[in-house]
């Protein structure tokens, strides 16, 4: 069931979007027809579009691939595909800064057996920029966190990454069957004893503050 979401050799993107407020209908047309488009790809695996919470200019994809590499990501995908090119001859138009792609190595997954994606998600994008001697340090005890929150009965899904260009990055893409931020800080941040172990270690471990985005879900999609 899990490879249907992810699999250890994905190529996985992050991309952001910052669209112009006049532009943002006409952007979520043309993204969504894209990704209608992309699901037939024979390499595609998942994507999942959002909006920020705190800003409705803002956009991001999360997306995995079994294409070998970016470079033929970008030959065959990209590059390659005409229902793709009047998207990107207007992206540049319509949006106010570009685009930004972040290629990311998979490192583990989890997925629940028994709560499914569904658009009231609860999701969070999280960075971390770890001390470089530090990084097998975080990495454990990130893992043991991680561990203990797939047991959680609200847990649906997280997804464990290193940048590719800077082995010091990790993201970490989770989603939760929570009603809210609060909820989910009741119920989880404030009242797990492992959480407030591992929440300690970190001033330690990094070399700047963790940042997160909350993310409004707008679609999910899985590959045949």
């Amino acid at each position: 069931m899990t490879d249907e979401y992810a699999n250890p050799n994905d190529l996985v993107f992050y991309v952001k979007y910052h669209i112009k407020p006049e532009f943002i209908n006409e952007f979520q047309e043309r993204l969504m027809n894209v990704v209608e488009n992309m699901t037939q790809e024979d390499s595609f695996v998942s994507a999942f579009v959002h909006q920020y919470a705190e800003s409705e200019g803002r956009f991001s994809m999360y997306e995995r691939w079994t294409d070998s590499s970016k470079d033929a990501f970008m030959t065959y995908q990209m590059e390659g595909k005409d229902y793709r090119k009047e998207y990107e001859k207007r992206l540049p138009l319509i949006s106010e800064t570009p685009r930004k792609i972040h290629l990311l190595k998979p490192l583990a997954y989890w997925i629940s057996a028994n709560v499914k994606p569904s658009e009231n998600d609860l999701i969070f994008y999280v960075n971390f920029h770890i001390k470089p001697d530090k990084v097998e340090d975080w990495k454990k005890a990130a893992l043991q966190v991680l561990n203990k929150m797939a047991e959680e009965d609200t847990f649906v899904s997280t997804f464990l990454h290193q940048d590719a260009e800077d082995p010091s990055r990790f993201t970490i893409y989770e989603r939760w069957n929570e009603p809210s931020m609060e909820a989910f800080e009741k119920n989880h941040l404030n009242a797990k004893e492992y959480r407030q172990v591992y929440e300690n270690m970190l001033p330690n471990l990094m070399q700047s503050m963790r940042t997160f985005r909350i993310l409004e879900p707008l679609g999910s999609w899985i590959g045949k």
